[in-house]
């Protein structure tokens, strides 16, 4: 089987972080069943990746201004690697 699983994990003790786990596990009102959270986080990288084509998402990368937001801590380093290219 051909599969590549990647961990999100949540502090369930940040407010922030809390509300997007809660928003991604919300109940299907249709089915009442939670939705399909490895469809829903797909559904948002390939909308990420058509507005990186179509040239409204120029850096391939997207910002998240979070309130708890810590420079050390928060960049990934493929955002640093981007962000000292240009330096």
């Amino acid at each position: 089987m051909n599969r590549k699983n990647k961990a999100v994990s949540f502090n369930t003790g940040d407010p922030h972080e809390l509300a997007l786990v809660e928003h991604a596990e919300r109940v299907n009102p249709l089915t009442g069943k939670p939705q399909n959270f490895s469809k829903y986080v797909k559904r948002l990288i390939e909308e990420d990746m058509k507005k990186e084509q179509s040239g409204n998402h120029p850096t391939g990368y997207t910002i998240i201004d979070s309130p708890k937001f810590n420079e050390d801590e928060d960049y990934t380093l493929e955002v640093k690697s981007a962000m000292n290219s240009f330096l």
